[in-house]
């Protein structure tokens, strides 16, 4: 059995990851491990037969802090490009602007008139107590006609689960809660796109969102140790077995794998330093998946084909959105082509074979696809976990394992080391702020 010691042990080398690396720089005193052939976690890009490139659904850069606008800057430099997104909505059989919410114009009259009334009394009719789920929080802030129509079925079909199991307002910070002056304006058509937090959005000109992850690795002062996993953590000896039978000791450990995955990699190394609680509080963090093909097209994009992405609030599609990679940025296709992701939730495990026709029926419903022998490939992928779900268990839960892993001297970072959702800039944020505190805890002498 070999034995090596190093003073900081990374476990995987997403964004966040790679951001501490970055961060802590002296490679002589960290080590970065990654399960996967390729850096980036979600954010990476695949290459895909005849020439095209995948993220691996939609990754779209908001920066709005100063800190991370410079760390993307000198990372990328001239290789990014300001887009304006150029989102649909498609139902009854129309594509309308997004959000919903603000851009009914299109739709049938009384559809129309059932969104605007439900949203009058919902904000001005009805009294309301506090929302104990997050279906009842949709319904008091858009009512009964835009819930009806997008949010109840749209939602559902994202997370796989019933939305009265969800928490009240997680949702909040990234869904537009427009005026009833705005609603009004978008129901004559007289609306503007720009609402939510992604109607701006920065992103590479060549090499897809794989291009940060593989800028941040290009800038370590150590190579990422590639195909390698831990087996198990000894907490109290504070140190990792690996796959291959390398254990690495370690004075911090910074994790950015799923943290239900560590606290069973703990027990797995020493079932007595895990409290019994902490267990129990872990089994209780719940993820949906998500399904997703990414699919590949003979012929150059008409219009209603090249939409940045298309929400499908409507159950007779499967999917609940179309991204275009080739529409954010044409090098990620071949001159003549054009490429999608279709993604699809689910709660518990899945097979991408009952799906195939379903995408295929769907893509040609809305005039994607329009001759079966132009599609290239449509290959399937499942990312698991993908959306945390936000239940009645999830604070406390996931507030004693955070709590208790920061008094073990673990930092758990990222959008799944600390089981959230978060955007990239987050978990850029994070990985620097998870080098600040090692670079302090050397000054202490922890």
């Amino acid at each position: 059995m070999t034995v090596s010691k190093t003073e900081t042990l990374i476990l995987g080398a997403g964004l966040t990851g790679l951001s501490c690396a970055y961060h802590l720089r002296d490679g002589a005193r960290y080590r970065i491990v990654e399960r996967e052939a390729q850096v980036g976690g979600l954010a990476r890009t695949r290459q895909r037969p005849h020439g095209f490139l995948c993220d691996g659904t939609g990754h779209w850069l908001h920066l709005r802090r100063e800190p991370t606008k410079k760390l993307v800057d000198d990372l990328l430099g001239d290789n990014l490009e300001a887009r304006t997104r150029r989102a649909r909505v498609y139902s009854k059989g129309v594509f309308t602007l997004y959000p919903f919410q603000a851009n009914t114009f299109g739709l049938p009259k009384d559809v129309v008139a059932e969104c605007l009334k439900g949203l009058i009394d919902a904000r001005f009719n009805e009294e309301h107590g506090e929302a104990k789920n997050y279906k009842e929080w949709i319904r008091q802030n858009f009512g009964e006609g835009i819930c009806k129509h997008f949010m109840y079925p749209y939602n559902e079909k994202i997370y796989g689960v019933p939305l009265d199991t969800l928490a009240s307002n997680f949702a909040s910070r990234y869904i537009p809660q427009p005026s009833i002056e705005a609603v009004v304006d978008g129901a004559l058509g007289l609306s503007r796109e720009a609402l939510g937090y992604n109607a701006q959005f920065v992103y590479p000109k060549r090499g897809g969102i794989g291009a940060l992850g593989e800028s941040l690795k290009a800038g370590l002062e150590r190579d990422v140790e590639l195909g390698r996993q831990p087996v198990s953590i000894d907490l109290p000896r504070r140190e990792v077995k690996m796959d291959d039978g390398e254990t690495i000791a370690f004075d911090h450990l910074v994790n950015t794998i799923p943290l239900p995955r560590l606290i069973e990699l703990l027990v797995e190394g020493d079932a007595g330093s895990v409290p019994e609680a902490i267990v129990a509080a872990s089994k209780r963090l719940r993820a949906n998946s998500v399904l997703y093909f990414d699919v590949a097209i003979k012929g150059a994009p008409k219009e209603h084909q090249d939409y940045h992405w298309i929400y499908l609030p409507e159950r007779e599609f499967p999917f609940y959105r179309v991204g275009s990679y080739s529409a954010v940025e044409r090098s990620l296709a071949p001159e003549g082509h054009r490429s999608y992701y279709v993604e699809m939730g689910h709660y518990g495990d899945v097979d991408p074979s009952k799906f195939e026709q379903g995408v295929m029926d769907g893509l040609k419903r809305l005039g994607l696809v329009e001759d079966e022998d132009d599609i290239l490939f449509m290959i399937p992928n499942v990312l698991s976990p993908a959306y945390v779900l936000f239940d009645a268990e999830y604070e406390a839960s996931r507030a004693a394992v955070l709590e208790w892993l920061e008094s073990s001297r673990i930092i758990s970072v990222g959008r799944y080391g600390r089981w959230q959702y978060n955007a990239m800039e987050d978990a850029l944020l994070e990985g620097m702020e998870a080098a600040e505190t090692i670079a302090a805890a050397r000054g202490t002498g922890e």
